[in-house]
């Protein structure tokens, strides 16, 4: 069954930071051809690696978000180079690039000769700033991207630092918003056959992770803090936030009007078989008058209850505390569920390769990589056609694989392809 966009050839010049628009592209059946450098693709050298295998084809990061795709490694500095790039191409429906202005104009790739190329060509660039505005010319890495954004300012602990997001989170959500933008653009050039630039700024994109931090920096005037796993406030507020659970961490939010609230949780110690004194006086009380995190901020703005309410809530956390690390962190979970309680389970990689839930999905899927030795299960795309599926076709190239036969196909003669390193083309 044909792909969505099975009719579409995507050309990929992208450093690491659109890799996964790549991927996404090709996953929906689009012909990714990605060019890369003769001595390869920066992110085939990131570490971890796969066992057994040598570099440059061992890197797991590049296998992950380069499947699908087929290599042509070509050296645009030179003329010869340049000159195969043009008339790939031509053959393209979507440019997606990482270049800066510096870069374009020094390949002789800018907007004036792309067009030349191509008229209702699609070009993506995901850059770090964007192409206008004072920073469009800066060096950029994913941990300033972070900085930059604010969203490091809300990640971490309240007496530590500000801690950056795992892996390289501003490629990803850019990569997910240039994917998306080259769909719409594709629709309008089909409705019109005018091309159009997409451009995406890693900055930007991650600045929507911030949640609500804008809005309170331009309305209420106040900048939101890191609170880690603390709650809210300042004040360890009990049912908000991690928990210790008996072999990993919960994440409750039991302290409000959604769910059961904290009657859920005490619902909850009763199925278990947990005693506290948490059902008597003055607790039980406090528990069903109190416990919602909008009061009890609000109270702790009055200077003459902190002291009694912060004394009550920190024995009702203790309890809760304790309970927690009495139970698995699946069954507090699971057993959550049926009591309306907002928990969730804090999955390590093991838990979510285990899940029964993507199991009975078929999330995960299996390919044979035989010139790597391996077969590969890869974790599935982000959503599921029905009538035009995503599909994993074939594994992440090696550096070039494809260098002869996609040449080839433009008519390129072999003393083209001897000056890019590879051997001419069986006709």
């Amino acid at each position: 069954m044909a792909g969505a966009l099975s009719d579409i050839r995507v050309v990929e010049t992208s450093g690491p930071i659109g890799h996964y628009a790549g991927r996404l592209l090709a996953d929906l059946g689009a012909d990714v051809i990605k060019v890369e450098p003769l001595v390869g693709d920066p992110a085939r050298l990131y570490a971890p690696f796969l066992p057994g295998v040598e570099p440059p084809e061992n890197g797991l990061q590049f296998l992950l978000l380069n499947a699908n795709k087929r290599s042509v490694a070509l050296d645009l500095v030179s003329e010869g180079g340049r000159a195969l790039f043009l008339r790939l191409l031509s053959t393209a429906d979507v440019l997606l690039d990482s270049w800066q202005r510096p870069e374009a104009r020094a390949l002789g790739l800018d907007d004036d000769a792309l067009h030349a190329t191509r008229p209702d060509l699609v070009r993506a660039s995901v850059t770090g700033w964007g192409l206008s505005g004072p920073h469009a010319d800066w060096a950029y890495a994913d941990i300033v991207g972070q900085a930059m954004s604010g969203v490091m300012t809300l990640a971490g602990f309240p007496d530590g630092p500000p801690e950056r997001i795992a892996d390289e989170q501003g490629h990803t959500c850019a990569s997910i918003n240039a994917a998306a933008g080259i769909v719409a653009a594709l629709l309008h050039r089909d409705a019109t056959g005018e091309g159009q630039r997409v451009e995406v700024a890693v900055q930007e994109a991650l600045s929507m992770a911030q949640e609500t931090a804008m809005m309170s920096a331009d309305i209420l005037g106040v900048d939101r803090e890191r609170n880690g796993g603390l709650g809210i406030g300042g004040t360890r507020i009990p049912g908000v936030g991690l928990y210790h659970a008996a072999d990993g961490f919960v994440y409750m939010l039991a302290a409000g009007t959604a769910g059961s609230g904290f009657e859920g949780v005490l619902s909850l110690m009763d199925a278990l078989g947990y005693r506290s004194d948490l059902r008597e006086e003055p607790w039980a009380t406090f528990i069903r008058e109190s416990m919602n995190r909008g009061l009890l901020l609000q109270a702790l703005q009055d200077p003459s209850q902190v002291q009694a309410i912060s004394t009550r809530l920190a024995h009702i956390d203790e309890v809760l505390r304790d309970f927690c690390a009495k139970h698995g962190k699946r069954e507090l979970y699971e057993r959550g569920q049926r009591h309306r309680l907002l928990i969730g389970m804090v999955s390590s990689p093991q838990d979510i390769s285990e899940s029964p839930q993507l199991a009975a999905r078929e999330w995960f899927v299996e390919i044979d990589d035989p010139k790597r030795g391996r077969r590969l299960r890869y974790p599935g795309p982000p959503w599921q056609l029905r009538g035009t599926p995503a599909t994993l076709r074939r594994p992440a190239p090696l550096l070039g694989e494809h260098t002869a036969e996609v040449l080839g196909e433009l008519g390129a003669t072999d003393a083209e392809l001897r000056a890019q390193g590879v051997g001419g083309v069986a006709r």
